[in-house]
C-alpha cells in the first residue's frame, strides 16, 4: 500500500531560465536521505499521489512540476516551444538542487522522467547517488515507432489506435475550413494507416497550433485517450474532458520534443551510458508493459554494469497497477544507495 497522505513540509517557484518559474515542494524527514522525483509525461505533472511512494521518515523528497507543466507557470501567457528542451529541464533540476542545498541526490523517475533522470545523470553524474527507474523510455526512433506508427503497440489496441490515428482527419477538417468531415469513408478507405510516427506528431502538433480552440481540444484528448488505453493491465477510470489543460500540454509537449529535440534526435551521443554505469542502478519494470516495452529496460540493463532489473509480472505501465506500486515502494524501502 501507498503512505498515508503527507503534506509538504515547504514549497515554492524558482525562477529558471529568462522567463519559466518551475514549482517544487519538499516532504518527508529534512535530514533524511535526498531523493527526487521525476514525473512523466512531457507535459504531465505531481500530484498528492506521487508523495505516498516514500517513508517519510526515512527520506527528504523533492517534487517538482517540469518546466511547462502542472503549477509551474511562465512569465509570458505560455512556456514557448522554443525554451522546452530536455537540456532546459537538465538545467532546472539542476538550479532546483542548489536552490534547496543538495550535494546529491537519488533521481527516481518513471516513463519520461526516466528519459530526465538519464539526461540529468548524463550531465551532473557527481550530483546522482543512484537511479530508480520504472518504464525506460529513451525516445529513440524505435520506441517511438512502436508508440505512435501503425505495426507496434497499435496491434495490441486496433480499436484506440483508429481513433488515434484519425488525426488526420481533424487536420483535414482544419485545411478544408469545416465542421463537417465523412469519417467512416476515410475508415473505409484505410488512408495513413501506413503512416510513420513523424507524420502523426507533426499532424498533431500543426493542429494543436492551430488556433481553433475545437479542434486543439479534440486532438489533445484523442492524444490524451491513446495513451491511457494502454497505460495499464488492469485498466485505468475512464479519461473525461475535465482536464484539458493536462491534455493539451502532454500533446503538445510530446510532439514538439520527440519531432524536435536535438538531444533525443543524437541516438549516437544519447544511447550511451558507458561514461556513468558506475552509479547504482535499479530498474522496475512491468513485464507488460506496452508504452515502454520492456526490451529497452533489458538492453539499459545489460550495458549498465551497476544495475539491476526488476521484472514486475502483472503489471503493465501505470505506477498504479498494484504490483507495480507494491515493488516500486518495497524498493525504495529495502534498497540502499550508499
Amino acid at each position: 500500500m501507498l503512505y498515508p497522505t503527507i503534506e509538504p513540509r515547504r514549497h515554492g517557484m524558482l525562477v529558471v531560465g529568462s522567463r519559466e518559474k518551475i514549482y517544487w515542494e519538499e516532504c518527508g524527514d529534512p535530514s533524511g536521505e535526498p531523493i527526487v522525483f521525476i514525473h512523466g509525461g512531457p507535459g504531465a505533472g505531481c500530484s498528492e499521489v506521487s508523495r505516498r511512494f516514500f517513508n517519510p521518515k526515512k527520506y527528504r523528497v523533492i517534487l517538482f512540476d517540469q518546466r511547462g507543466c502542472g503549477r509551474s507557470k511562465s512569465t509570458g501567457e505560455t512556456t514557448e516551444l522554443s525554451d522546452l528542451t530536455l537540456e532546459h529541464m537538465v538545467q532546472d533540476m539542476e538550479c532546483l538542487r542548489e536552490h534547496l542545498g543538495i550535494n546529491s541526490w537519488i533521481l527516481f523517475g518513471g516513463s519520461w522522467g526516466t528519459t530526465l533522470a538519464l539526461a540529468y545523470a548524463k550531465l551532473f553524474p557527481k550530483h546522482v547517488k543512484g537511479l530508480l527507474l520504472r518504464g525506460v523510455f529513451t525516445a529513440s526512433q524505435v520506441e517511438l515507432a512502436w508508440l505512435y506508427q501503425e505495426g507496434g503497440a497499435s496491434q495490441i489496441f486496433p480499436q484506440e489506435w483508429t481513433a488515434f490515428s484519425a488525426i488526420h482527419q481533424l487536420e483535414e477538417k482544419l485545411i478544408q475550413g469545416t465542421q463537417e468531415f465523412f469519417t467512416q469513408e476515410i475508415k473505409k478507405e484505410g488512408r495513413h494507416l501506413q503512416t510513420s510516427w513523424k507524420d502523426h506528431l507533426s499532424a498533431y502538433l500543426r493542429v494543436l497550433q492551430s488556433g481553433e480552440k475545437q479542434l486543439e481540444s479534440d486532438a489533445a484528448f484523442s492524444w490524451a485517450s491513446w495513451e491511457h488505453s494502454i497505460m495499464s493491465v488492469q485498466g485505468l477510470p475512464k479519461l473525461t474532458t475535465d482536464n484539458q489543460y493536462r491534455n493539451r500540454s502532454m500533446a503538445l509537449q510530446s510532439c514538439h520534443l520527440f519531432l524536435n529535440d536535438a538531444w533525443l534526435r543524437d541516438e549516437k551521443r544519447w544511447s550511451s551510458f558507458t561514461d556513468i554505469e558506475y552509479l547504482p542502478l535499479l530498474i522496475v519494470q512491468g513485464q507488460y508493459d506496452i508504452v515502454t516495452p520492456m526490451k529497452t529496460a533489458f538492453e539499459l540493463h545489460q550495458r549498465w554494469g551497476n544495475s539491476r532489473l526488476l521484472k514486475i509480472q502483472g503489471a503493465g505501465h501505470a505506477s498504479s497497477d498494484p504490483e507495480l506500486t507494491q515493488a516500486l515502494i518495497h524498493a525504495l524501502d529495502e534498497w540502499s544507495f550508499n
